[in-house]
């Protein structure tokens, strides 16, 4: 089953040109020039399980295979 941190998925973010906009607690929100915006759970770098894995990598707009090269 996939899964990964929150670093993984703010490293990835950064590759494909979003930009942090914000943080509310443990969530930083990111968006992306064309309109794509996606949230990212800080939870101590502990892993994001796949339900929530899946959901991210759809807001992002890509798969979970190119998520995998990017990481």
């Amino acid at each position: 089953m996939p899964s990964a941190t929150a670093r993984d998925f703010q490293k990835v973010a950064h590759t494909l040109w979003f930009t942090k906009t914000r943080q509310t607690g443990s969530h930083e929100r990111w968006n992306h020039p064309d309109g794509r915006a996606v949230t990212i759970p800080l939870h101590g770098g502990s892993e994001i399980g796949p339900p929530l894995f899946f959901k991210i990598v759809r807001q992002m707009g890509i798969s979970r295979e190119e998520f995998q090269k990017l990481r």
